[in-house]
């Protein structure tokens, strides 16, 4: 039944494995209450692995680490784009911006110079947006509910990083490389 010599990754299995009546727990959040269902608690009882207080203890300890895990990552995200990114934006923002200036007072014409300069600000304007809305959903209380907490992180905080690394990862692209103050993609995978 769960038996497939494809590739496990693609659209195709996951039709497959729905046509088998296997589940697709796309998530920590969704995946981890299996650990507690009534089938699993007994099977581990059965063979006497686990009971259920162990089990449900372990539940918890996962959540916490998800929770921890994650709101860790956003703290960062938001401390990375404030501390590195935004001033590297406005640095460079200044600069184009003192360019045209240039361009201008001297009788020319930067027609490209003023499109890099809009997209800049328009980057630069958005990851600010988005920064604030990943620093206030943080702010987030789960209300002593691990699992009430962890369907927050799954369902806001993750889509709002998602968010703020699509932006950062569009200023990576524009921004010059002596100005850019963090080791970029290219740096990671291929030279360092």
């Amino acid at each position: 039944r769960i038996i497939f010599n494809g590739n496990n990754y693609s659209r195709e299995w996951e039709i497959e494995a729905g046509r088998r009546g296997l589940q697709n727990l796309k998530n920590t959040v969704d995946a981890l209450p299996q650990l507690v269902t009534k089938d699993v608690i007994a099977a581990f009882a059965k063979y006497k692995i686990l009971n259920a207080r162990e089990l449900h203890a372990r539940y918890e300890v996962m959540l916490e680490t998800y929770n921890k895990t994650v709101n860790v990552e956003g703290q960062l995200m938001v401390l990375m784009a404030n501390r590195y990114i935004l001033p590297a934006a406005f640095n460079y923002q200044t600069s184009v911006a003192q360019s045209v200036t240039a361009v201008k007072s001297a009788g020319g014409r930067s027609v490209e110079g003023k499109k890099t300069l809009d997209a800049l600000t328009k980057l630069t304007d958005e990851l600010k947006r988005r920064t604030d809305k990943l620093a206030g959903a943080l702010d987030h209380e789960g209300n002593g509910s691990a699992e009430k907490h962890a369907k927050h992180f799954r369902d806001t905080i993750v889509p709002a990083m998602a968010a703020l690394r699509e932006t950062g990862d569009a200023l990576e692209l524009m921004i010059p490389h002596e100005i850019w103050p963090l080791a970029t993609y290219r740096e990671m995978l291929f030279i360092k």
